[in-house]
């Protein structure tokens, strides 16, 4: 019996992807996790085979948690890691290895299936050395452009230029250094496709573009931006724990 954790912050896909993996013989799913925070507890704590492991997570990313499954864990300890991302598959070419392997969403069944047939085949788990190859590689791919449709253009922005999202009614607002664009984006959709960190329920922030934190009320926070404005975005209670763990604070 091979054991799996699968780990999401997006409730869709994790049952998406426990759905199929319950089809596959041999497959037990132990538990699931839906940051990365909780998927190093579970981690540790269950010792799975197989880890179903989102690349984009508010709190730590899929990156994040591999570098800190190295230094807590002995090599043998370590899990087969199956990136789930949404990654293009042509940038993904570059760096299939036999150690690790990755499933694209959306899942596709036949995928699910051969990445566990690719673990069946393998008689060790990977190794630090493997685990540091593969994620070298995917902090070298560029992020994918975020189309925005403008006066009847498309812009295409790069996510290192977005300061912060917000909700202005009915609409969501992307604003970078200068700029301020309006899409059909809704919040969550960004929060998926940036991997921006969630600070109130209308907010999303680029945590490079922090200028200052500021202690406001009740343990919360302002945060002053680097747009030109200086904009400043709150930082609710219910998103403390997370911008904390985040920020390092």
């Amino acid at each position: 019996m091979i054991h799996v954790l699968i780990v999401d912050d997006e409730a869709p896909a994790r049952d998406e992807l426990a759905y199929l993996l319950n089809g596959v013989p041999e497959v037990h799913i132990d538990e699931m996790a839906k940051n990365g925070r909780e998927a190093l507890e579970k981690i540790q704590k269950l010792k799975p085979e197989v880890v179903f492991l989102d690349i984009q997570m508010p709190d730590i990313s899929g990156l994040a948690v591999c570098r800190e499954l190295i230094a807590l864990l002995k090599p043998d300890e370590l899990p087969f890691i199956i990136f789930a991302t949404a990654y293009d598959q042509h940038a993904l070419e570059a760096f299939q290895v036999n150690a690790i392997d990755y499933v694209l969403k959306p899942f596709d069944e036949e995928r699910i299936h051969a990445a566990i047939d690719k673990v069946k085949r393998l008689s060790h788990p990977p190794n630090p050395e493997a685990y540091n190859r593969i994620l070298s590689l995917l902090e070298r791919i560029p992020k994918s452009k975020l189309p925005i449709e403008e006066n009847e253009r498309i812009v295409l922005l790069d996510p290192d230029e977005i300061i912060y999202c917000t909700i202005n009614g009915r609409q969501v607002l992307i604003q970078t250094q200068k700029n301020t664009y309006t899409t059909n984006y809704n919040l969550a959709e960004l929060e998926h496709r940036l991997g921006f960190l969630r600070t109130h329920k209308s907010y999303l922030v680029n945590t490079e573009k922090i200028r200052e934190i500021i202690p406001w009320f009740n343990g919360t926070y302002n945060l002053v931006m680097l747009d030109d404005a200086a904009s400043t975005v709150p930082v609710s209670r219910t998103y403390i724990k997370d911008f904390r763990s985040k920020i390092g604070l």
